[in-house]
């Protein structure tokens, strides 16, 4: 199974705390989607997702992962509550090869939502380690940096 990790994931180390079975395939480019971030299903919380954007272009890690591991990432990423949903995807290697693969997004049409510090603090340790073209690693740390000064609507308790 394959999995595109293209937000808190970006660093193995946190994809092998929740996967040991992971096996990172290489960087590859999902076309046509932008990375957001939005409002979860649970008040208050916000994540990484994709919107589809024509010319837009997310980077990210291709990982292979057993049934088994696959299942562990369902339950963190509370697929069973629906916070995310997967999405089939094709993604382009380096050698511009297509390949298939699934990721999560937000279900539905998620409002814009600022994530917690420490929400993007591995996105961040992502970029530095990841092989990704320059001129993406910007967009990502300005999209970080936006997100992180909106506000967010007030949640009713």
């Amino acid at each position: 199974m394959y999995y595109f990790a293209y937000g808190t994931l970006l660093v193995e180390e946190s994809m092998r705390s929740v996967c040991p079975s992971a096996t990172n395939k290489g960087y590859m480019r999902l076309d046509g989607y932008e990375m957001a971030f939005g409002n979860c299903s649970k008040p208050g919380l916000a994540g990484c997702t994709l919107v589809p954007k024509t010319g837009a272009v997310t980077y990210g890690i291709q990982y292979e992962l057993s049934e088994e591991d696959m299942a562990k990432l369902d339950n963190a990423a509370e697929v069973p509550d629906e916070q995310w949903v997967h999405m089939p995807i094709t993604l382009v290697d380096k050698s511009g090869n297509e390949v298939p693969s699934s990721t999560y997004i937000i279900p539905g049409n998620p409002e814009k939502w600022a994530p917690t510090p420490k929400y993007v603090t591995p996105i961040l340790k992502g970029l530095e380690t990841c092989d990704f073209p320059a001129a993406y690693k910007d967009f990502l740390r300005e999209l970080v940096d936006s997100a992180m000064k909106q506000s967010n609507p007030t949640t009713p308790g």
